[in-house]
């Protein structure tokens, strides 16, 4: 009954209007929680992702700037990287094929980076194969310059104003090129999504918040218009799935 109160208040159970974001929902995610709800939040989260092959927009979009960018080592910024899925998918990738990166995630959430520490443990990564560091992506001190920019899943997160801001600064920062890879605003998507989590048993967090997601994020048309708004020349691609990229590779081919 206090999830079903608590949906009411976020207007999750209501008819949505997908004409329109509806950034103003609450994501339980993103508020008070104790490391034990984010850290089964964010592992269930994890196991839809791969189950919708959430992790290969990125390596594609990596593979095409390896190419041009040549064997020089380049250094991967995951910008609100959660609990680091997204990146040791990267890290597994990148061993397989004997390629050599420098690998930073970001997060603002102070339970992010131990979460991301024990899972990185769980799975043979050594101590400092992935740095992670709890802060605002836009105030981070970073050890190295940054070639590529990522972030995944993060965008629906922000306001309109913030996610301008998030695409100046992958293009003022990412030197070889940047993604953002999110979900698109999308009925059918949603409706998806909502039938994949009760079929898995995915856990009240990820069922609230998967809905709540589909509702705050952009389509492909507002993406664009965030483009203009920050000045940068973008491709915006669906991926299928409910999702979409946004990527730029600076490097000539």
């Amino acid at each position: 009954m206090a999830e079903l109160n608590q949906m009411r208040r976020d207007g999750t159970d209501s008819a949505p209007d997908w004409s329109r974001r509806e950034f103003a929902l609450h994501e339980w995610m993103d508020g008070p929680c104790t490391y034990e709800e984010y850290s089964r939040g964010a592992l269930d989260l994890e196991r839809v992702n791969r189950l919708t092959l959430g992790y290969l927009p990125a390596r594609r979009f990596l593979e095409r700037v390896f190419e041009r960018a040549g064997p020089a080592p380049l250094h991967v910024v995951d910008v609100g990287c959660g609990h680091g899925d997204g990146l040791r998918a990267v890290y597994s990738w990148a061993a397989r094929k004997n390629i050599a990166l420098r690998l930073t995630g970001v997060d603002i959430n102070p339970h992010a980076a131990r979460l991301a520490q024990e899972c990185d443990r769980s799975a043979g990564i050594p101590a400092g194969g992935i740095t992670w560091i709890t802060a605002n992506a836009f105030e981070a001190e970073l050890a190295a310059p940054v070639d590529v920019a990522m972030s995944s899943l993060f965008a629906h997160h922000l306001s309109d104003r913030a996610i301008v801001a998030l695409l100046r600064w992958n293009e003022a920062n990412a030197r070889a090129g940047w993604l953002v890879n999110d979900l698109r605003r999308s009925e059918r998507a949603a409706w998806g999504f909502k039938w994949l989590t009760r079929a898995i048993g995915s856990c009240a967090m990820v069922k609230h918040d998967g809905a709540v997601s589909f509702r705050r994020a952009l389509t492909m048309e507002e993406w664009r218009e965030r483009g203009a708004q920050a000045g940068v020349d973008a491709r915006v691609v669906d991926v299928g799935l409910g999702r979409l990229s946004v990527e730029r590779i600076k490097i000539s081919g």
